[in-house]
């Protein structure tokens, strides 16, 4: 592997609020995680509803938005962001109110701001990706270079999602903020020995089949679940 992609990514993993799969930024030598989870999402639905490919970029902005633990600055889609990472109480999984983004986004919507209602959206399915990392599921700390998370280091590098072994159901939740709770539970399931941060391999040439198998499905059970939850606000959208 070239030395300059795994530097820049030491950089990205280094920067504040570098949290579970990989979002966009100007450091990032990949097309990012959080993207990818996303716009597989949108490909799964957009045929029933169309409206989803209208608001594609605030989707997938408030997808990369990291609004975790540690301060942030800025303003999109007229939302600021420290003051919404505080009032939901931004943590290093993820957050603790969860639900108030969903009501942020319906509330959009309904005024007629649909930009903003999708960015918001996007922000709430960022939440239900990272319940699809081990160390976010099982509660594990970590932050920047050196504490980064190895099984999320390894992901960086290989989209490699199997659709193959979709071992769960979609529960049909008619909120999709309750997506959460359950990306969580079915990461848990997947990996309950998942402890240690630094015991994974970094790189797909070091990594056993059990290992690559579980980046594998949870790289497609996370795609999965986020389309799910992602259909469940559509059908909510519809019914404003």
């Amino acid at each position: 592997m070239p030395k300059r992609p795994i530097l820049a990514a030491l950089l990205l993993l280094g920067a504040p609020g570098a949290l579970a799969w990989d979002s966009e930024s100007r450091l990032n030598p990949t097309h990012a995680t959080h993207s990818y989870l996303t716009e597989h999402a949108i490909g799964q639905l957009v045929g029933r509803y169309p409206e989803v490919a209208l608001y594609r970029a605030p989707l997938l902005a408030g997808a990369n938005t990291e609004l975790h633990e540690l301060p942030v600055e800025g303003v999109l889609y007229g939302v600021d962001l420290e003051q919404k990472r505080v009032e939901h109480r931004g943590t290093n999984a993820g957050s603790d109110n969860v639900r108030g983004w969903w009501a942020d986004a319906l509330a959009a919507y309904r005024a007629g701001n649909r930009e903003q209602a999708y960015f918001y959206l996007g922000v709430l399915l960022h939440m239900v990706e990272d319940m699809g990392v081990p160390a976010h599921a099982n509660g594990l700390e970590h932050q920047a270079y050196p504490n980064f998370d190895d099984f999320e280091f390894l992901a960086l590098f290989n989209w490699r999602p199997s659709l193959a072994d979709i071992n769960r159901t979609d529960p049909g939740y008619a909120e999709p903020w309750r997506y959460y709770a359950f990306s969580r539970d079915w990461t848990a399931a997947d990996a309950p020995g998942y402890r240690d941060i630094k015991g994974f391999p970094k790189t797909w040439a070091f990594a056993d089949a059990d290992e690559r198998l579980l980046l594998q499905n949870r790289q497609g059970r996370t795609a999965t679940v986020v389309a799910w939850a992602l259909a469940s606000a559509l059908r909510a959208f519809a019914r404003a």
